[in-house]
């Protein structure tokens, strides 16, 4: 299975989705910030405001590397905003089983160009 980290997430919601990643059989490693040299994925805190700026760091990284925003406060700009700054993906607390399976079978099979842009994505200027 999947290496996944956890970035920034609020304790709550990094309890419940490690719970729900390792029923799935994923291995799960958390971080404040940092290293993701060897993660197929990682899920980060949509809800603190400098988000953007960790996608950033992450993409000039490895822009090969999916990152799923995660909120518990879902709202259609903020949706928005995280695809506009790179996220593959975003998702909100509580977790369903099912939600998060879908999203990692999707970013992961999701391919990924040489310059970083996924098939998927759309380039907004």
């Amino acid at each position: 299975m999947a290496h996944i980290v956890l970035s920034g997430l609020e304790p709550a919601a990094r309890a419940e989705l490690c719970r729900v990643l390792s029923d799935e059989g994923h291995r799960v490693t958390v971080h404040a910030q940092g290293d993701w040299t060897e993660a197929d994925a990682i899920f980060c805190n949509g809800d603190c405001p400098d988000y953007p700026a960790l996608l950033r760091s992450i993409r000039d990284a490895r822009p090969d590397l999916p990152v799923v925003v995660v909120t518990r406060l879902p709202e259609s700009n903020k949706w928005l905003n995280a695809l506009e700054a790179g996220a593959a993906d975003y998702c909100s607390a509580p977790f369903e089983t099912v939600q998060v399976r879908w999203i990692l079978t999707a970013v992961l099979a999701t391919p990924v160009y040489a310059d970083g842009k996924t098939a998927s994505a759309p380039t907004f200027s």
